[in-house]
């Protein structure tokens, strides 16, 4: 019997079963490419070991002195206990303590090491916690923001007990509280003036045409090849220079340049402010403002030696150089038409545009003045004013280092650049990808 389905039915049906099988894509393969597994072993590898190193600075922050003797990886004891005491607590004796039966429960831990010293057992709470140097620590907590401790007055103890103990005993020994404060205010101070030198000076370069500038610039650029050691001792004499000038010359000559009336004039109004905003030991304001005697600028163990000869960045104005020559011609073009000049065409149009560039050239300053150490030792002879990096050394002794609070103190150095870069991650990531290479 012959067939009943036409060619053209025939071929409808094909197509059914060809559109079938197109809307079913098969399962794809599988493909074991060996280069890059091995990539990516090489890759995870290689991040483990830059992360050990930080992996085991904070795990000996947090242990005894016998887990680090041991040799452990991770603390056994235990790592935070809190407990509020009152002042009277704090001021009685352990042996008070001890025959009362009240013994508290922080010092539990140690009480069979209490009993079998009599010396130890004639210290108020308060001295055996400052004696007590590893896993021990008293915290006081006290509003002291001008304008709000009158309306909430706070004013709390506490006793820290385990390993994170440690940061508050790192904290506060040997001023390394204030070696903190003061690298704050050295990077403050470089940050802020060297952003304005290298903005100022990579437009110059960049959008500016004067005589000799291409010469300029390439002798500028050569000495990001001189090594930091070189130039230390040069830079120490022209500070020890500036440093004479103004404690000898300077104040005797005032007189005779009519310094003194001029500040005699001005400084009682202005040292009134200052003292209002509680500013007169910021920056030595407050000796420049008291007309008691001349003006003296010490630079050697003061803040100027740290910052001034910071101010230049040859990395930082040849970043920004290159960032400002890849911003079109057509936006300088339009603000000369709308009559803008140099500087507020610096200012309205390439700073916000050069955000990323700014936030990278911030923060290599930022790291390079908080890891800084041989110079401030240079130029530094008291704690007024050496930096965090100096501070790390108050707990080496002469029987050794005390691991646990020298880690300690290192996660705390640490801290602020981790948070830095958090922030600026992505700006630093784009400066980073998008300044060009060629000028």
């Amino acid at each position: 019997m012959a067939s009943t389905t036409t060619p053209s039915a025939r071929a409808q049906s094909g197509e059914v079963r060809d559109t079938a099988r197109t809307a079913t894509p098969g399962r794809q393969p599988i493909v074991i490419k060996p280069f890059r597994i091995f990539v990516y072993v090489l890759l995870t590898v290689g991040a483990l070991i830059f992360v050990l190193p930080f992996f085991w600075m904070v795990s000996t922050s947090l242990q005894s002195v016998g887990d680090i003797t041991r040799g452990r990886a991770f603390p056994t004891s235990n790592i935070l206990s809190v407990s509020e005491v009152t002042e009277t607590e704090l001021n009685r004796t352990l042996q008070d303590l001890l025959d009362s039966g009240e013994f508290p429960s922080y010092l539990q831990g140690v009480r069979g090491q209490i009993e079998s010293s009599n010396r130890q057992r004639q210290l108020t709470v308060d001295q055996y916690l400052r004696t007590q140097r590893y896993g021990y620590a008293e915290l006081r907590i006290k509003n002291e923001i001008p304008g709000l401790k009158n309306v909430w007055p706070f004013d709390k103890r506490y006793v820290v007990v385990g390993g994170l103990a440690h940061y508050i005993e790192a904290w506060d020994e040997s001023n390394f509280s204030e070696y903190f404060f003061n690298s704050v205010q050295i990077a403050a101070l470089t940050i802020i003036g060297q952003t304005i030198t290298s903005v100022l000076a990579a437009y110059a370069f960049a959008r500016i045409e004067f005589p000799g500038r291409n010469l300029l610039f390439s002798l500028f650029l050569a000495t990001i090849f001189i090594p930091t050691m070189v130039v230390l001792i040069p830079n120490r004499k022209t500070v020890t220079e500036f440093h004479n000038f103004f404690t000898q010359d300077f104040p005797a000559k005032q007189d005779t340049w009519g310094l003194t009336d001029a500040r005699r004039a001005v400084a009682e109004p202005l040292y009134d402010v200052v003292d209002a905003l509680g500013l007169e030991n910021f920056l030595g304001l407050g000796d420049a403002l008291t007309v008691d005697g001349p003006i003296v600028w010490p630079w050697m163990d003061n803040w100027p030696a740290l910052v001034v000869p910071f101010l230049a960045s040859t990395f930082s104005i040849f970043l920004l150089r290159q960032f400002f020559m890849q911003i079109p011609e057509d936006l300088w073009d339009a603000a000369r038409i709308d009559g803008a000049g140099h500087l507020r065409y610096l200012f309205l149009i390439v700073l916000p545009i050069s955000r990323a560039a700014l936030i990278t050239t911030i923060l290599f300053t930022f790291i390079g003045t908080w890891n800084a150490l041989e110079w401030p030792i240079l130029v530094t002879f008291t704690d007024n004013w050496r930096p965090i990096s100096y501070g790390l050394y108050a707990f080496k002794t002469e029987a050794g280092s005390d691991l646990n609070l020298l880690m300690a103190g290192s996660v705390i150095t640490l801290v602020p650049v981790l948070v830095l870069y958090l922030f600026a991650q992505r700006q630093f990531t784009e400066g980073i990808a998008t300044t060009g290479l060629k000028g």
